[in-house]
């Protein structure tokens, strides 16, 4: 048995032999070690600050999106043609972002103004695209929805 332990003590230890060999691979690729270190930080600094654009992005059309949901609303409200054709514009620019889940609620919007301006024709393509491109059940049980009435409302041209 105390051979045993004297072969344990002899054994270098794993931890302390892979410290040691990182150094000395460290002190012999000083040079390397130093540009992969900046490139790593680099690319960590480039990743954080297009994460970070992209958040600014987002939080800029969903601001776009809210204030053309209240020119709605203000239309609903008032009846004035003027904040109608307000929402339809910010709605366009909403879409021309291409902001995923945001377009596709613009879309939503921008069908029924279309709808209520009398342009159908508009309102089933944008509604057709939206059931189309959309994974959310919800979403595209709206779009198809809306299709069923606009197409139960619009008289057939013989």
């Amino acid at each position: 048995m105390a051979k045993k332990k004297k072969e344990e003590i002899k054994k270098p230890d794993l931890l302390i032999a892979a410290i040691e060999s990182a150094i000395a691979f460290v002190k012999k690729n000083l040079r390397s070690c130093i540009i992969g270190v900046i490139v790593f930080f680099i690319a960590a600094f480039s990743v954080y600050a297009y994460t970070f654009y992209e958040r600014k992005q987002d939080e800029k059309v969903q601001h776009m999106l809210a204030q053309g949901i209240q020119s709605f609303d203000l239309y609903s409200l008032s009846g004035k043609k003027d904040a109608l054709d307000d929402a339809e514009k910010i709605f366009q620019d909403v879409i021309n972002k291409k902001q995923g889940r945001l377009s596709i609620i613009a879309k939503l919007y921008l069908g029924k103004v279309y709808y209520i301006k009398g342009k159908n024709e508009e309102a089933k393509k944008i509604y057709g695209e939206v059931s189309a491109s959309s994974t959310n059940p919800a979403t595209r049980s709206l779009a198809e929805k809306a299709l069923e009435h606009i197409n139960k409302t619009t008289p057939k041209n013989p």
